[in-house]
């Protein structure tokens, strides 16, 4: 069963996730649990009672209603009543970005989620001051997750693992003719309006590249420019890493849903 809406409409509670196949009910899986500090916001914090119905994602496009038939202290037994599978959208952004310093890290992976970011790739540059070790990239998913949770988004952006500029270049290069490559950069001559305006329709994926506070060196410029990004600037002012990013998918959201039928 596909459905076009997230599970929140669905639920009287709130949504929560659970990383694994969200089926319904089945003779070999009759009910199913919910751990961790996921069971702990029911039972504890929402102090759920036998009988509720609550909303489930797994982060992959799966969701469900359960109905919560027993609890333990540390662990939730829920039945699935309902299921769906939320469609991929097929037209993605893709940021990679240097990270800044502290909570703005958490604020961009939160509103990025938000506004549909598919991938976020946190970039080693020359000028890097921030290099998330597994801890940070931790917070990090539970930042995202946390943001599905609240805006009704059922599929997670990929996180992935501090990657260098050059190995995204390359990862990248060989896309071109399917992806617009997008060089943020206060000085370009282009506007990113400018940009997307001649984007043609064939064109259903965008990855930016994001400096970090010192900007990229004359050699990272120039090597992404080789590698086919396009400089584009985001406004008549110098952005902060987390408000370049959210400018860009601001603008990438909107013209997403521009070219969406309604």
């Amino acid at each position: 069963m596909t459905r076009p809406q997230s599970a929140r409409t669905e639920s009287p509670v709130e949504r929560f996730f659970l990383p694994q196949p969200l089926q319904l009910a089945t003779v070999d899986q009759a009910t199913i649990e919910l751990d961790g500090s996921e069971a702990h916001h029911l039972l504890h914090v929402l102090r759920a009672k036998v009988g509720d119905h609550i909303g489930l994602f797994n982060g992959r496009g799966d969701e469900a209603v359960a109905e919560l038939v027993n609890h333990r202290k540390r662990f939730a037994e829920l039945r699935i009543i309902d299921s769906w599978t939320t469609p991929a959208e097929h037209d993605e952004l893709i940021l990679a970005t240097a990270l800044p310093k502290g909570d703005r890290a958490r604020w961009l992976v939160e509103k990025a989620t938000e506004l549909g970011v598919t991938r976020i790739i946190p970039l080693r540059t020359t000028r890097s001051v921030v290099e998330p070790g597994e801890g940070k990239m931790d917070k990090l998913t539970q930042a995202a997750i946390a943001a599905c949770k609240q805006c009704g988004r059922s599929r997670l952006p990929r996180l992935d693992s501090l990657t260098t500029l050059s190995d995204a270049l390359r990862e990248f290069s060989a896309s071109l003719p399917t992806r617009v490559h997008l060089l943020a950069d206060p000085n370009a001559e282009r506007s990113l309006g400018e940009l997307f305006a001649t984007v043609g329709d064939g064109i259903q994926s965008t990855i930016a590249f994001i400096g970090p506070e010192g900007g990229f060196t004359t050699d990272e410029y120039s090597a992404a420019i080789a590698a086919g990004a396009t400089p584009a600037r985001l406004g008549p002012h110098i952005l902060r890493i987390e408000t370049a990013a959210l400018a860009i998918s601001a603008a990438w959201r909107l013209r997403s849903s521009n070219k969406s039928p309604v």
